[in-house]
C-alpha cells in the first residue's frame, strides 16, 4: 500500500493501522531494531515491510489517497 499526494494528512490511517506500518510525516521509524529516516516529510507514509495489506487504512481515508503498490 502507498499514500499518494492527494493525502490531506488527517492521520486517520495512522490510528487505524493494526500493524503500526503508517508513520506521521517526517517521523523516523524502527524496523528490526534499527531506526530509519522518514520516507516522506509532507504526508504520512507506509513502511512496506510492516504493512500486512489488511486495508483498514483505506476504509477510513476520507480522500481515498491510499492505493495498492504498483
Amino acid at each position: 500500500m502507498q499514500i499518494i499526494d492527494e493525502c490531506i494528512s488527517c492521520s486517520a490511517c495512522i490510528d487505524e493501522c493494526p500493524s503500526n506500518a503508517i508513520q506521521p510525516a517526517g517521523a523516523e521509524y524502527d524496523l528490526n531494531g534499527q531506526t530509519h529516516p522518514a520516507l516522506n516529510d509532507e504526508h504520512p507514509y507506509i513502511v512496506a515491510e510492516l504493512c500486512d495489506d489488511c486495508k483498514s487504512c483505506t476504509e477510513v481515508c476520507p480522500v481515498e489517497s491510499i492505493m495498492p503498490n504498483e
